[in-house]
Formats: structure tokens, C-alpha cells, sequence
């Protein structure tokens, strides 16, 4: 398919799609639909017959919503080739890193090849590790040595400098996430010159969310020192970057940490208390960029990755939704679990 075409397409594709989205009307709905209905809906008919502990059904349900996200984005990489297909193809890789850090916990707990098995959620082979390969492993460090041969190679490499080093699963973890998310800024900065912008816009929104609780948990929480927490985070946010994050990490207070923040996020973020508030509003604003960009971006590849950052987090609400139902939770519990009832301001 020539460029052209390639762009009507995703246009058009992304539009029909959007109509999937999930507004809040539709989520509170569901809080009283039947259950057998509302489970055939997102392809988990019967689940809650099984009979699952609490871990089994967590991860039936985590792995019947990813299986519906990936055959989302099957469609819209049908098109695709070259930069533009590759950063949609790195944004659905931080699925298999669930896997990978199933894996390495396993390993590092020595847990049966079976019970690791059990965890791990089966995804296209377009991003899926060499699992049995990697089952068959007999610790941590060979485990990363043979990831190394794979497409997440530097991901690897620097989990294994990091293992060599400390010997625990948190920094792993961290290092993990961390060399994601600076690939997935890489990734973005190869693409077009037409499509770099609203990319970088997007992902910028997207890391600005991962990083600010990031910091406030490892230096208040963890109590990590500046320069351990600065190493951990991502460099190039949106509003977070490099020279005020240097000043950020040496602040020992939530509340001085919020007010040096640049505007908007200053006036957003005033007077809250708790990381958990602090997460939920950038989670409010990264929705409203992504459905901007979904909107109005010249950009097909940056609707696209916007639609898909959307629909991960319906899903995750609908998770929450159906997990409660299952195990018939408080209503309430559940509106709290799922975010119902603060609603996101439109764009």
C-alpha cells in the first residue's frame, strides 16, 4: 500500500474504531449489566463459572483483554511498514515484558517451570519471547544472556548489568521499564519528519505520567537517594525534562515537589496529598491528549498509537469492572477500583 493509501486508511480505520472508546455512562452501565452478557462482550464467557481462585481469574481476565488488544492492533499495522509500523509494534512489546518479568521473578524465587508457565500471557509472535527457551534456563543471568539474542537485546543487556550489580528484583523491575520507555522515545524520534511531533507530543504525556510518581514513590516511599532516583528516571517527558528533574529528586517534601512543577501541571496538581491522586490526574490528562490527538492529529501512525493508548486504558477499567463482579465485591469498591465518577474533561 503506498503512503497515501496508507494514510486514508488508518485515518479511516482509527475514526471506525474510535467508536469502540468507552465513556463513563457505558462503564457505570455495567456495573449492572448481566454478568454472562457483560463477560461474552470482551470475549470471557463463562469465567466466572470456573470455579478460579482469585490469581487464576486475575490472569484469564488480564490475558483475554490483551488477546482483544492485540487483535486491534493487528488491523491497524495491516497497512504499516517501516518506522510507522515499528513504534506501534514497540508500544505493544511492553505486554511480553510482563512476561519477561514473570519469568525473572520465577527465577529469582525458583519456582517450578509449570507455575512460571501458568503466568504467562500468550501474545503474537510478532512480539512474543522464546518462552520455553527461556523456562528452560537455569537462573537469572543466563536467562538474560539468551534474551540478548532477541529483538528486546538492549533491554537485556542493561537488566543484566543491573542484576550483576545489585541481585534483586526491584531494579531489575525499574531498569526494565526504564529502557522500554527510552526506546519507545527512540522509536518516535526515527519516525517521519510529519510524524515526529505528534508522537513525541504523546509519548512526552505518557512519560511525564510514568515519571512523576516515579520520583515522588522512590525518593518518599523507597527513600532512595537523588542520584539513584534520577537514574531510574526516563530524561525527556513533556513538561518533566532533563534539568528540572536534576532539581526535583533533591526535594524531600510532596508538596515542594509539586509546586516547582512547570505549568499546567502546577495548577493541576496543587494540593493534592497522595501519589495515588497525583497518578490519577496525569492518567486524566494523557487521556485528554490522546483523544485530541485521535481528533485532530495530521498524523495517522500518532491516532493510531493514541487509539490503542485509549483502549488499554478502557480495558484496564473494564479488568477492574469484571474482577469485581466475579468475585462480587462492593459496588462501590469496584466504582473506586474502576475510577467511575470523576469523569476526564473533554478536550
Amino acid at each position: 500500500m503506498n503512503p497515501i493509501a496508507s494514510q486514508t486508511y488508518l485515518k479511516t480505520r482509527t475514526s471506525v474504531m474510535s467508536g469502540r472508546l468507552i465513556d463513563d455512562a457505558a462503564f457505570e452501565a455495567m456495573l449492572q449489566e448481566p454478568l454472562p452478557r457483560l463477560e461474552g462482550e470482551f470475549g470471557l464467557t463463562g469465567i466466572s463459572e470456573r470455579g478460579l481462585s482469585e490469581a487464576e481469574l486475575n490472569r484469564h481476565i488480564e490475558r483475554g483483554l490483551i488477546h482483544s488488544l492485540m487483535q486491534e492492533l493487528s488491523i491497524l499495522l495491516r497497512p504499516l511498514g517501516g518506522t510507522a509500523r515499528d513504534i506501534l509494534v514497540y508500544w505493544s512489546r511492553k505486554f511480553e515484558l510482563l512476561n519477561l518479568k514473570a519469568l525473572i521473578r520465577g527465577k529469582l524465587n525458583h519456582l517450578p517451570y509449570d507455575q512460571i508457565r501458568e503466568s504467562l500471557h500468550s501474545l503474537p509472535p510478532l512480539i512474543s519471547l522464546p518462552h520455553e527457551t527461556l523456562l528452560r534456563t537455569e537462573n537469572v543471568p543466563e536467562l538474560l544472556r539468551q534474551l540478548e539474542q532477541t529483538p528486546y537485546e538492549a533491554i537485556a543487556r542493561q537488566a543484566r548489568r543491573v542484576y550483576e550489580e545489585k541481585n534483586e528484583s526491584f531494579s531489575l523491575d525499574a531498569t526494565i521499564d526504564h529502557r522500554y520507555y527510552t526506546g519507545l522515545l527512540r522509536h518516535a524520534r526515527h519516525c517521519d519528519a510529519a510524524d515526529q511531533a505528534p508522537l513525541l507530543k504523546l509519548i512526552g504525556s505518557l512519560i511525564d505520567r510514568q515519571n512523576l510518581p516515579w520520583l515522588l514513590r522512590y525518593r518518599l516511599n523507597y527513600a532512595l537517594s537523588p542520584s539513584e532516583t534520577y537514574y531510574l528516571l526516563i530524561p525527556s517527558g513533556r513538561h518533566l525534562h532533563t534539568d528540572l528533574l536534576k532539581q526535583l529528586v533533591n526535594m524531600q517534601e510532596m508538596a515542594r515537589i509539586l509546586e516547582a512543577l512547570p505549568e499546567p501541571l502546577n495548577s493541576r496538581l496543587a494540593g493534592l496529598r497522595q501519589i495515588m491522586e497525583v497518578e490519577q490526574s496525569l492518567t486524566d490528562d494523557l487521556n485528554r491528549q490522546a483523544r485530541k490527538c485521535l481528533q485532530l492529529s495530521p498524523s495517522a501512525v500518532a491516532r493510531s498509537l493514541a487509539y490503542m493508548m485509549l483502549r488499554e486504558m478502557d480495558l484496564r477499567r473494564v479488568f477492574a469492572i469484571i474482577q469485581g463482579r466475579v468475585l462480587a465485591l462492593d459496588p462501590q469498591l469496584i466504582r473506586q477500583a474502576a475510577d467511575l465518577g470523576r469523569g476526564v474533561p473533554g478536550v
